[in-house]
């Protein structure tokens, strides 16, 4: 390498580095907060959705709510046990579970497990959903297990309190399947058949 060379990449260095500090947007000394403003939450898919009304603004409360907010009073825990015991007329032991289950509304991962799947709530139920890696698979359909959970008798079929008898059998599926043609999923990158 020549010094002419050294000197043009010394130089794009220092460019390149002059530009990213005047992209920080002056000084950060650690102590000022980055700002955003929050708009939606949509960890599991369902859980608000169902749970928290458009009436009282509920739906936005949870929205912009963080995941430690989750379990307060007046926050995702309240709405919970309002739509499971008030409106789906299920048990309190079925609502604590759920509770339990849902709160905080976070994807939960244990990266300790290896040569484990996958699968949707695992490690909020022990591992009773079929491993207890927990995340989820791109197979995992996730609004039905959601909606077994709320509607179904996922909690009871899972020794996790006993039976209500408060099933609504209709509504424990949106009736949405990855099996039509063309097959939705596929084991290559990007995952994803054509739209459908």
């Amino acid at each position: 390498m020549n010094v002419r060379n050294l000197m043009l990449g010394g130089s794009l260095a220092s460019v390149l580095g002059l530009v990213l500090l005047a992209g920080c947007g002056g000084s950060d000394n650690g102590n000022s907060p980055h700002v955003y403003n929050q708009v939606d939450r949509l960890a599991r898919p369902a859980v608000n959705e169902v749970f928290a009304t458009v009436a009282n603004n509920r739906h936005a409360t949870n929205d912009t709510a963080t995941p430690a907010q989750d379990g307060q009073p007046g926050f995702l825990t309240d709405d919970i046990q309002n739509f499971m015991v008030n409106v789906a007329g299920r048990s309190q032991a079925t609502a604590n579970v759920v509770k339990a289950v849902l709160v905080p509304d976070v994807m939960v991962a244990d990266l300790s497990k290896t040569g484990v799947p996958a699968a949707y709530l695992g490690v909020e139920t022990g591992g009773a959903t079929g491993s207890t890696f927990g995340g989820r698979k791109l197979t995992d359909d996730v609004v039905d297990i959601s909606l077994g959970v709320i509607f179904g008798n996922t909690v009871s079929a899972l020794g996790l309190a006993a039976d209500d008898g408060k099933e609504i059998a209709t509504l424990t599926s949106d009736n949405v399947s990855d099996t039509t043609a063309p097959k939705h999923f596929s084991a290559t990158f990007p995952y994803l058949g054509p739209a459908q």
